[in-house]
């Protein structure tokens, strides 16, 4: 329900729990769900700038309704529950939006203008999954959806279907045998706006590799991008030489904050043929690098501080550098924590490769902050203490 009442209205964001208004914490859901989202909506100031709606995504007269009470929504966060089920056709386009947050969707095609057209300055995809920026919508994928077969003697009669398995057949089809273009021309669609994205965990690298190939417009005005792709099922259904292919190719971005599982890494080192690649395929134009990785990639990250000594035209505006390799790597024998002598070794080529950077470039070296920890705990992680250790006794007159 919205939080707080009329004399309370400016001291806390209103949150709107559909999963109240619509009955579903007792498996019964209300009838006259719409007259209870009327209702409490009605008790919250229509020119609140930050709305936050949880338990479900609305329908599109839910949709409706917000759009029509509320009139300076600036922030909004939807976290769609349980269902991970995103319906965005009403989506409000009224609102002067800025920022919007999409939490926990998973496995549906993006639809309205305001993201589509980049008509928001700030998006954020906070643990969302194989989100779709073109092709068909989910009901047309699944008009002739091909059944499954289920293992085991218990499945007899169970008919399978499956939207992201239908998903990567159209995916398939429809790229085979075609060169990736990527190009910043919007086309018949106004200019983005869109100058700051974040795509945070599941298969951040594949969602935002689908924004490319379908969106590349959005990408290319873009000033600032955080990825966070840290488990081992990201990128699973595109090829991994996807990413460099376009990441090179964001001229605008000044900052770039990456973060990379042990298995995803492994995954773009195969690609690559075990040849350090990430310096490779960085933005040329960046002003602000922040990159967190498994403490493996110590071994390729000489060839990385060596750029900046052999090209001049190697991130000539760099000026902050945070490079952190405190991620276990999950094959070996520490899967849940890095050894202290893996730690070692990755600390003392994060030094040479920083050291590098302030010397080349003038740029100046900082920690690695996670600020999403201190909402999501369990999803994201404090750099190892063990590497703030490490950083001291490497400090200076020590």
């Amino acid at each position: 329900m919205a939080s707080g009442n009329r004399s309370h209205r400016h001291a806390r964001t209103p949150v709107i729990d559909l999963t109240q208004i619509k009955g579903r914490d007792s498996k019964d859901e209300s009838v006259n769900a719409t007259n209870l989202l009327k209702a409490v909506v009605d008790e919250v100031d229509p020119h609140t700038e930050i709305l936050h709606i949880v338990g479900d995504t609305p329908t599109n007269a839910e949709w409706e309704i917000l759009a029509h009470h509320f009139t300076n929504v600036r922030f909004l966060k939807v976290a769609t529950g349980w269902d991970e089920a995103w319906n965005d056709d009403k989506f409000p386009l009224n609102w002067p939006l800025e920022q919007l947050v999409i939490a926990d969707a998973v496995a549906e095609r993006i639809t309205t203008p305001a993201i589509m057209e980049g008509r928001i300055q700030r998006l954020v995809l906070l643990f969302t999954a194989a989100l779709r920026f073109e092709g068909p919508d989910s009901k047309e994928l699944m008009k002739n959806a091909e059944q499954l077969d289920m293992p085991g003697p218990d499945s007899q009669g169970v008919k399978v279907y499956s939207l992201p398995y239908e998903w990567h057949k159209w995916f398939y089809n429809h790229y085979k045998g075609k060169q990736p273009t990527f190009s910043p021309d919007p086309g018949s669609s106004p200019p983005s706006a869109m100058r700051h994205l974040q795509i945070l965990g599941n298969d951040a690298l594949q969602m935002l590799s689908y924004m490319a190939l379908a969106k590349f417009h959005l990408l290319a005005s873009l000033s600032s991008l955080t990825i966070f792709s840290p488990g081992s099922h990201d990128m699973q259904h595109i090829a991994p030489h996807t990413p460099p292919l376009f990441l090179s190719l964001l001229h605008n971005l000044k900052s770039l904050k990456l973060t990379l599982g042990s298995a995803m890494y492994a995954t773009l080192l195969d690609q690559q043929q075990q040849q350090a690649f990430l310096h490779v395929f960085l933005p040329p134009d960046l002003e602000t690098l922040h990159f967190r990785g498994p403490v493996t990639m110590a071994a390729h990250l000489d060839e990385f501080a060596a750029a900046f000594a052999q090209h001049d035209t190697f991130l000539p505006r760099l000026r902050r550098i945070s490079v952190v390799l405190d991620l276990p790597d999950k094959a070996s024998d520490s899967p849940r924590e890095a050894s202290l002598e893996q730690l070692r070794v990755a600390h003392r080529a994060c030094r040479r490769l920083l050291d590098a950077a302030v010397r080349e470039r003038g740029a100046v070296a900082e920690g690695f902050a996670e600020p999403w920890v201190e909402e999501h705990g369990g999803l994201f992680w404090e750099v190892d203490d063990r590497w703030g250790v490490l950083d001291e006794m490497a400090a200076p007159g020590r």
